[in-house]
């Protein structure tokens, strides 16, 4: 008989983890062990129901998806964790990449589908969602034939890297206005300042630019 996967489900709509339960449920080698509306109950749960896997929903009130994975991993290595979300911008997908998630799941996923990611993600095998993946690519190819970039770095202030850390750690104006103790106009202002330094245009591409150039240095 082949191993039980041992499933937490962390998202703050009810309706959403009843709905992947009730899924879950009726598969055969799949337990639901826990389910979770906040990044402080799944961590708070996770060593009494020690799960092999953790769907977790990315966008969640307080600590979000992604924080809420770099926690479990750093704590608990051995868990997989499948970020399901409705976003496919690529700041967010870096930055959860970067977080440790095993999994990037759009959660417009058909049923069989999850139900094969969870078993292939048990299994060591990482998944990033299709459509994510091609618009990545053609994020970078597009970046290709786009202007030269000069060749010396860009020049940023500290206070500028330290802004663009948090951009491509995912964070929102609002989030990163409260980590440095500025306005959020003040960051808006600044991000008008490091999109002309990098020569790119919002914040997808400044965040591209940041890892490509490695102007920023991102520890998990």
């Amino acid at each position: 008989m082949a191993e039980e996967i041992r499933v937490m489900i962390v998202d703050d709509h009810t309706i959403v983890r009843e709905g992947i339960k009730a899924l879950l449920d009726i598969q055969e080698g799949i337990d639901v062990v826990a389910e979770a509306k906040s990044s402080i109950e799944c961590l708070n749960k996770m060593e009494a129901a020690w799960p092999d896997v953790v769907l977790m929903d990315l966008k969640m009130p307080g600590i979000d998806g992604i924080e809420t994975t770099r926690l479990v991993k750093k704590k608990y290595p051995q868990v997989k964790v499948i970020l399901l979300t409705n976003y496919d911008d690529e700041e967010y997908v870096i930055a959860s990449i970067k977080s440790g998630a095993d999994g990037y799941v759009l959660k417009d996923v058909k049923k069989g589908d999850l139900l094969e990611i969870i078993h292939g993600v048990f299994q060591n095998r990482a998944f990033i969602d299709p459509t994510v993946t091609r618009k990545l690519f053609h994020s970078i190819q597009q970046s290709g034939t786009a202007k030269k970039a000069p060749a010396t770095r860009p020049i940023l202030s500290q206070r500028e890297l330290q802004i663009l850390t948090h951009l491509v750690e995912g964070k929102s104006n609002k989030d990163i206005a409260n980590s440095v103790n500025l306005s959020p106009d003040t960051i808006k202002t600044h991000l008008k300042n490091i999109y002309q330094k990098l020569g790119v245009n919002n914040r997808s591409q400044a965040a591209r630019v940041a890892i490509q150039e490695k102007i920023v240095c991102l520890t998990s």
